[in-house]
């Protein structure tokens, strides 16, 4: 019936209303654009698509497309400017107010999150929700769904149920990614497959507890305000026509429901602007999706798409091996940065004979770099793992150079890693109750109060011991009455455990034998152990480069290897500080000299990325987003040797992303002199 309706439909024509003219604009666009960036900011277009490269100036387009707009009648306070950081959206503000006017801060600017919260908090009435619904941060979104889990009595105690963070990013990826829990648990928690009713069913009740309580979590946010989008049409309508240009940041960051939401804001007016770099789309496991803004122009009709191209922040050489290393994609836009930069040295490709050796070169390539007169902060050494670093921070703690690292959890407060570090603390002092109360409770059925009996009962049946090792290894603890049968031969084998450790030769050499002991235990406790087992290999890497145990323990108490930032002591002068950084955390800045380091097959790209095509070209993107962080010189190394818990010393492969590159890297030899007098190269 519809299609009859529509064939004889009259149509009436308007004609395109034309823009005004003649306009005394306050800024001099033209003298101040290059010429990509001066058609993205005046383009007319109600869809629009700007592809910015890295370092082609894309917040500056953003902030003049913004002053532009408001200069051209739109009224500040129908602008919408959504971000994924409060910093970027204020910082962006604040530099458009100075460049035009005060009308400015009229804009609505924010997260996705903020302005979901503000509409939320007019129309959640509508859905069951008061106006005063509590928000939940990530920590209590963990507690409650364990409180939830409490309250349905799910237990297991024959197979282990996942952890409570775990849980909760199983379902936070549920909703941003819109997959099947079923799915999401083959790909990233096979081993609970067998729990996949009583997970859903937790995280039913998990959902209709915060709606009963008027709570709402980060993804509620987003997902209930689409719910009121769908259930109330009027109000979706009503909030739309407020927006008459939405402006989008960082697009290729948005997930599914954020890219719904974009299209919900910009229903009415139709006029919507995105602007991001589908190249450095590097945050899946958040629950980003790549392909928005690869289908963007197809969802969206009519579509412009203008691309930055010129590059303002890298050498020529730079940013042809970043070229380079797009081109191994098939999943990208096609575009290529280019610079009126003058040439400059080609980056070096350096492997190292082992990551002490890779971790000293760097150390004595910073203090070169000071020595010519390049300021700490000017460099940058980045890896993918917050793990990558430590062998390296401890050469530049013996340099007493300052630095700051940014990304990843602080090393010694894992708890893998104060597990472990808890036995060795026993050995070193059998005294310390803290670290005996922490190994005791890794035994399964002791708690708190039957730990503190037995640190009580150990010291009465070794007082008259100087160390551990005196004792009969074949039955470190005796049958006493009092001893719960459950916990018996868990107590014997940790007993084992230690009396073999402190009888070895090296001190450090015990560490793989209580790593031994207590990966078990690990693999009990955690959904990721194999992951921490890297970290325990790291723990023995950084143990070898201490004389003692006693030089060791001290130095991770004085000066904590790894923390999301780390500040060493700077110097009488206040010398600005190296920086430290995990290539996420590196996003969005820029040094004039920057070393990635670690190039390795298994590293980067992450070993768990190798079977999936997907995964794998997040990887390569990560890599570009490394090296267009560089705006003089950049460098590559790698170790062509490395360890693992289990199998020990043995050789690497380079990452295979820079195999297709070699021909525009330049190799250095290392050559174990005085860096400072003999450098076989110059380095400006």
């Amino acid at each position: 019936m519809n299609q009859y309706i529509h064939r004889y439909m009259k149509l009436f024509h308007l004609n395109k209303t034309p823009q005004p003219t003649g306009i005394d604009y306050l800024i001099d666009y033209k003298s101040v654009l290059n010429e990509q960036q001066l058609s993205a900011v005046t383009s007319n277009s109600k869809r629009l698509l700007i592809l910015a490269g890295a370092g082609t100036g894309k917040t500056k387009t953003l902030i003049y497309k913004v002053a532009h707009l408001i200069e051209s009648g739109t009224p500040p306070e129908k602008i919408i400017l959504l971000t994924f950081t409060r910093r970027a959206a204020k910082e962006m503000l604040d530099r458009a107010t100075e460049l035009l006017d005060d009308r400015c801060k009229y804009i609505q600017g924010g997260t996705f999150h903020s302005f979901c919260t503000q509409i939320l908090r007019k129309y959640s009435c509508h859905i069951g929700y008061n106006n005063e619904f509590s928000i939940l941060d990530n920590s209590d979104s963990v507690d409650l769904i364990q409180h939830v889990r409490s309250s349905l009595f799910i237990k297991h105690s024959s197979q282990r149920f996942p952890a409570k963070q775990s849980l909760a990013k199983l379902f936070s990826l549920h909703k941003n990614k819109q997959l099947d829990i079923r799915l999401l648990l083959q790909l990233h928690y096979p081993k609970f497959l067998v729990h996949e009713k009583d997970i859903i069913k937790l995280f039913n009740a998990y959902e209709l507890y915060k709606a009963k309580h008027h709570i709402m979590d980060f993804d509620d946010l987003l997902f209930n305000t689409e719910k009121l989008f769908l259930e109330y049409p009027k109000i979706l309508e009503r909030v739309s026509s407020t927006c008459k240009n939405i402006l989008v940041d960082e697009y290729q960051d948005t997930n599914k429901i954020q890219a719904i939401l974009c299209e919900r804001f910009s229903s009415f007016h139709k006029n919507i602007t995105v602007v991001g770099d589908d190249a450095q789309s590097i945050y899946a496991f958040r629950g980003s999706d790549h392909e928005n803004i690869l289908r963007f122009a197809n969802e969206y009709a009519n579509t412009k798409i203008i691309k930055l191209e010129e590059n303002y922040r890298s050498t020529p050489e730079i940013l042809d091996v970043a070229n380079s290393i797009l081109m191994q994609s098939s999943k990208l836009f096609d575009k290529k940065l280019f610079t009126n930069r003058e040439s400059s040295d080609l980056p070096a490709l350096i492997k190292a004979i082992d990551e002490k050796e890779e971790a000293e070169f760097i150390s004595q390539l910073v203090l070169h770099l000071r020595e010519h007169q390049i300021a700490l902060n000017q460099i940058a050494i980045l890896f993918r793992n917050a793990r990558d670093s430590f062998t390296l921070e401890l050469a530049l703690q013996s340099k007493n150079m300052p630095f700051k690292k940014f990304g990843g959890q602080k090393f010694t407060e894992a708890a893998h890693i104060k597990d472990v570090l808890a036995h060795i603390r026993v050995l070193n002092n059998p005294n310390d109750t803290v670290a005996w109360q922490r190994i005791l409770m890794l035994i399964e059925g002791v708690g708190p109060k039957t730990a503190e009996d037995l640190f009580l009962w150990i010291q009465q049946v070794q007082s008259k011991k100087e160390r551990v090792s005196s004792v009969d290894s074949t039955n470190w603890f005796s049958d006493s009455e009092w001893m719960n049968k459950s916990y018996y031969n868990g107590l014997n084998k940790l007993g084992k455990c230690l009396i073999q450790a402190s009888q070895c030769d090296k001190w450090y050499d015990f560490i793989p034998l209580i790593v031994d002991y207590y990966l078990p235990i690990c693999h009990s406790l955690y959904d990721n152990a194999q992951k921490r087992e890297e970290d325990l290999a790291a723990l023995l890497q950084i143990a070898k480069s201490h004389q003692d145990i006693q030089s060791f323990l001290t130095d991770l108490v004085l000066d904590p290897i790894t923390d999301t930032v780390i500040d060493t002591l700077e110097s009488k002068e206040e010398e600005s500080s190296l920086t430290l950084s995990t290539i996420h955390s590196s996003k969005g800045l820029e040094w004039k000299h920057v070393i990635i380091m670690q190039c390795l097959d298994g590293i980067i790209p992450s070993t768990f990325s190798l079977d999936q095509d997907d995964s794998l070209d997040e990887e390569l993107r990560l890599l570009y987003v490394a090296a267009t962080r560089a705006q003089k010189m950049l460098y590559f190394t790698y170790p062509r040797t490395s360890y693992r818990q289990r199998e020990g010393d043995y050789l690497t492969k380079a990452s295979r992303f820079l195999d297709p590159i070699t021909s525009k890297l330049e190799p250095w030899e290392l050559v174990h002199d005085a860096l400072s007098s003999n450098t076989k190269k110059e380095i400006k």
